[in-house]
């Protein structure tokens, strides 16, 4: 699974991502330019998960 503009999510929707994750060990690919708030962190702390910034990251995780 992977989340464009990981940074502009609201707590609610990641809980409810976390939760998928963990439930169905979803790969969880966050895509973000800037530091993930605290909340989101804490609730990452527990997850397998990756974390690219660029486009080419995100296109050699979905090449065309």
């Amino acid at each position: 699974m992977t989340v464009l503009g990981a940074h502009r999510s609201g707590l609610g929707l990641w809980a409810d991502l976390v939760h998928l994750h963990r439930s169905i060990r979803a790969d969880l690919v966050l895509v973000h330019r800037v530091e993930l708030p605290d909340g989101l962190a804490y609730l990452l702390r527990h997850c397998d998960y990756g974390m690219v910034g660029t486009f080419a990251g995100v296109a050699w995780l979905h090449p065309w």
